[in-house]
């Protein structure tokens, strides 16, 4: 292809793709340069190369766009965005769309499987900057994308890697439900909402960082602070079936994030679907912020956890006062609160929070502590237990 000049030069790059797919596979490369364009389809087997200063730049009117997507692909396999260019969406507002204003999905994928970006960088999406819905597959490497919206949304997709990725997100940098193998590592994550807004069986995120507060504003609440590092997700509106767990989260580091896990199956905005059954933390140091974890399980008691070698220390200097989290009551200003449970196994873990004690555990079958730490500044006990079947402290 060749830089257009401000020219909208959308059925040109339509034409590369469906030669490269009239002859069963090729690559459509895009050397340094703008190429302005509105909607376009990927074929399967075909490549867009974004080479080191190509910029592919969506339309500003959302009517050249069609499948509410800059770029599009439906039940094709093989396909791949790479190289180290940019895919920009302007921003294109939709006065009609979502919340009055998001625009087309920078990638929307519907069905696809063999999936690959890499290198690429995707700023100032629309709506979600990647949308998978049904694909399988998936590989996410060395990709950046700056403000937007979702970074990576996921819905009944399986077998995604995503590694050494480096997110900024104004809403949720990754998020989805009826997910099952999904591998995390090697990333950077920033968001003004939440990191991992998520559903999944078999989850692991590894050596990564999650940070706040974002650098892009969440735009319909006009903030920056990070909401959670992880949070649960399984909508009851979008049929879910599966139940998240098999989650790993090691070696990972949590700066200025306001709640690293939150789980509320009783009335948690689009957590009450299905519930969660196990989730393990390992190698995992936060610090600044406000709740470690604040878990309320279903009534079947089916929620494990099991945190090992790890530490949560509150933030210096700020009254936690929250009466809620997206529209739920907040129980308890806790820094580890926990309610309907099976099983909390804690090893090597320390709690620092000044002034008060900050771990309650409420209605489980089992407790396991083993040489748990509390930095409270205070004499008093450091944690309550109620209605707890089997309690065991080393």
């Amino acid at each position: 292809m060749k830089p257009n000049r401000g020219v909208i030069i959308t059925t040109e790059i339509q034409k590369a793709i469906d030669s490269c797919a009239a002859k069963g596979a090729g690559i459509v490369i895009f050397p340094a340069g703008i190429y302005l364009c509105g909607g376009i389809e990927l074929k399967s087997n075909v490549t867009l190369q974004l080479n080191k200063g190509a910029v592919l730049q969506g339309s500003a009117k959302y009517t050249d766009y069609k499948n509410d997507a800059f770029i599009y692909g439906k039940e094709v396999s093989n396909i791949s965005i790479q190289g180290e260019g940019m895919i920009d969406g302007v921003d294109c507002v939709n006065p009609t769309g979502e919340e009055g204003f998001r625009g087309p999905h920078c990638i929307r994928l519907v069905g696809c499987k063999n999936i690959n970006f890499t290198g690429i960088t995707i700023q100032n999406s629309a709506n979600w900057a990647i949308n998978c819905r049904y694909c399988s597959f998936g590989t996410v490497k060395n990709v950046t994308i700056l403000g937007g919206h979702d970074g990576l949304h996921t819905r009944f997709c399986d077998n995604f890697t995503v590694t050494g990725c480096d997110f900024k997100t104004g809403d949720d940098a990754f998020a989805g439900n009826d997910n099952r193998d999904f591998m995390i590592s090697d990333c950077k994550v920033n968001t003004s909402c939440n990191g991992f807004r998520m559903g999944c069986l078999n989850f692991t995120v590894l050596r990564t960082k999650i940070y706040g507060p974002g650098k892009y504003i969440h735009k319909i609440q006009k903030r920056s602070n990070m909401l959670s590092a992880f949070v649960h997700f399984a909508p009851k509106d979008d049929n879910s079936t599966i139940k998240s767990g098999n989650w790993l989260i090691k070696d990972v580091v949590i700066e200025n994030v306001d709640r690293v896990y939150n789980y509320n199956y009783e009335d948690g905005l689009w957590q009450t679907g299905q519930p969660v059954t196990n989730v393990k933390f390992e190698n995992v140091n936060a610090t600044g912020i406000l709740s470690a974890f604040y878990i309320i399980g279903d009534a079947k008691r089916s929620f494990s956890l099991d945190v090992k070698n790890s530490s949560f220390a509150f933030r210096n200097g700020v009254v936690y006062d929250s009466f809620g989290f997206e529209g739920a009551k907040i129980l308890s200003h806790d820094l580890f609160f926990a309610k309907n449970f099976n099983e909390i196994r804690l090893k090597k873990v320390v709690l620092d929070k000044k002034n008060t004690q900050p771990l309650n555990l409420n209605s489980g079958n089992s407790v396991v502590m083993d040489k748990v730490s509390f930095i409270t500044g205070q004499t008093s006990s450091p944690y309550k237990f109620e209605k707890v079947l089997v309690l065991r402290i080393r």
